[in-house]
């Protein structure tokens, strides 16, 4: 991909879309929403968290209770492989565990946290592509302030219970109806 602001990044292409889209005003806010949706749920590796978080969930909905809810848990973990999303799971769940949350209820709400700072996280990374874009050129003064701008309003657009419903199904394709649907060559955004 050659073209758009992040055309230099060591981004995915699903990115480096998402960059294009910051810029175009051919693109609406829905359609940038979808796409840094999609995006975030590319860069998860399903195939390790799937398994990690569907142990959890089966544990959380056993109905015999742990004398050590955590030790129990922090099992689970070591036996998955880690990842930066697994590993703040694993932080939240286990502090809302010692909180003395019903082991469900402290997933729900640990997933919902998890993702809130992911969400947040994933939106400094890309202010930051910005900020790269405009130092190596790539980006005009323009484009930078207008792609820092939507950049904010699409990462406050996101809605965490769809991010957290993908995560909890291992929904890779959440997103990817939406974003295929809007992707034809003559097409604009709906007035």
């Amino acid at each position: 991909m050659s073209d758009g602001p992040f055309r230099n990044a060591e981004l995915p292409s699903s990115w480096k879309r998402y960059g294009q889209d910051l810029v175009s005003d051919a693109t609406s806010h829905e359609e940038r929403t979808t796409q840094a949706c999609h995006s975030m749920i590319g860069d998860v590796d399903m195939k390790t968290f799937s398994p990690l978080f569907d142990e959890l969930k089966a544990h959380a909905d056993r109905p015999q209770m742990d004398l050590d809810p955590v030790t129990a848990v922090e099992t689970i973990f070591e036996t998955h492989p880690t990842s930066p999303l697994a590993d703040t799971l694993q932080r939240r769940l286990i502090a809302n565990l010692r909180d003395q949350l019903p082991p469900e209820k402290a997933l729900d709400q640990a997933l919902d946290s998890t993702t809130k700072e992911w969400i947040g996280t994933t939106k400094n990374r890309l202010d930051e592509e910005c900020i790269r874009a405009r130092e190596l050129g790539d980006m005009s003064r323009e484009d930078y302030q207008m792609g820092i701008e939507r950049n904010r309003e699409t990462f406050a657009a996101i809605k965490p219970s769809e991010l957290c419903d993908a995560l909890a199904t291992g929904n890779k394709r959440a997103f990817r109806p939406a974003v295929e649907k809007k992707a034809g060559v003559d097409e604009g955004p709906e007035e």
